[in-house]
């Protein structure tokens, strides 16, 4: 029984030892696999060579269309307020001449007709006297008390020949008399307004059949044809811009432009703001313009020598840009002369360089890169595989 077991045992042993030479065998017949080096990467960043030239820079702000002229319908007499030959209405259009409203002026022309019948009276008192003192001058008083007419304006009095004749005169009251009539005649004509411009109402403070009072708004009037732009600049801005420049206006929902010139520069702050305002003229063109519009303005500021433009966003802690020398990455100190929203206008790079024109991101001095090439950038060989990538992100 125990010689069986041993028997069995030994069979067992010689079964796994030769399973495992055999294993062995086998596995020093096949090839061992082959080691996979990682892909190459290169990285690529877009390059342009600096060069210079002399650039017209400009500046451009927003703000919104005012009217250059604007006037506020105020009365200069009491009285009933009447609506003249338009519509006293907002929105309304009016041409120059046009009678927008007047106060009822029945009493006052009552009384001035009554002044010119007292100054008729007393020159009729005092004709007699004239033909026997001063004969020579009766025939022009005479003919001057002939052209005095109830409904029309008091005519110049005659030129008098001698202080005698003056002092006559003043003594019996006819210069006083003649400019009270006078002011009472100016008087009379402010109780109809006419239209100084052509233009359109804007306000409407009071309806027709109102009751006024000496210095009452009515209402408020603006000139047409005649607009500026009121736009915000910053103060950096403003040493860049001149009085009587040329500018371009343009409205970005309707693609309309215009043409203007600046005619003046705060010399303060707005504190609205905290910009200075600039105020450019606009002149008429084919498209209408609304007061209250809001516009863009592109104001043309001093001429830079000797500069480039570039994105703002490949500039770095203020005046640090990438260059390209060889397949190294360099960090120079540029000159920056102008920043506006999105663009930079700089000098201070020999001409020639190649400068990095693209935002980095985690780029370093001395960082090895490659100029950008289309052919060779998302290309993979199946030899030696290379990979291609762009260093670039958002600064």
């Amino acid at each position: 029984m125990q010689i069986r077991q041993l028997v069995i045992v030994g069979i067992a042993i010689a079964i796994t030892a030769a399973s495992a030479i055999l294993m062995n065998f086998l596995a020093e017949q096949k090839e061992p696999p082959k080691e996979m080096k990682p892909p190459e990467i290169k990285k690529y960043v877009k390059t342009t060579p600096v060069t210079y030239s002399n650039i017209q820079a400009t500046v451009e702000a927003y703000g919104r269309v005012q009217t250059a002229q604007s006037l506020d319908l105020l009365s200069e007499v009491s009285g009933r307020m009447y609506e003249g030959t338009i519509r006293l209405k907002e929105g309304v259009n009016f041409k120059k001449g046009t009678l927008l409203f007047y106060i009822d002026q029945k009493e006052a022309d009552l009384n001035l007709k009554a002044q010119k019948s007292n100054f008729l009276k007393d020159l009729a008192a005092i004709l007699p006297d004239l033909k026997v003192d001063f004969e020579d001058s009766y025939d022009k008083w005479r003919s001057y008390f002939s052209k005095i007419d109830l409904d029309k304006d008091l005519p110049a009095l005659p030129e008098v020949d001698s202080d005698k004749e003056k002092t006559f005169l003043a003594t019996k009251g006819v210069y006083s008399n003649f400019y009270s009539i006078k002011s009472a005649e100016v008087r009379l004509k402010k109780h109809s307004y006419y239209a100084p411009f052509d233009g359109s109402i804007m306000e409407v403070t009071l309806e027709t059949g109102a009751y006024v009072n000496p210095g009452q708004k009515i209402g408020k009037i603006i000139r047409e044809g005649l607009n500026e732009l009121k736009v915000s600049v910053e103060t950096k801005d403003i040493p860049w811009i001149r009085e009587e420049s040329e500018a371009g206006i343009f409205s970005e929902e309707t693609d309309q432009v215009w043409t203007g010139k600046v005619t003046r520069i705060s010399d303060f702050v707005n504190q609205a703001t905290q910009s200075v305002d600039v105020f450019i003229a606009i002149r008429p063109g084919n498209h209408r313009i609304y007061d209250g519009q809001f516009l863009l303005a592109s104001i043309p500021a001093e001429k830079i020598t000797n500069g480039m433009i570039i994105p703002r966003n490949i500039i770095y802690n203020g005046n640090e840009v990438f260059v390209l020398e060889d397949t190294l990455l360099k960090v120079h100190q540029i000159d920056v002369l102008r920043l506006s929203e999105n663009e930079a206008i700089f000098n201070g790079l020999d001409q020639g360089v190649d400068l990095v024109s693209e935002p980095l991101l985690n780029a370093h001095n001395n960082m090895v890169a490659f100029k950008a090439d289309p052919k060779e950038i998302n290309m993979e060989s199946s030899g030696d595989s290379v990979v291609a990538t762009q260093v670039s992100g958002t600064n």
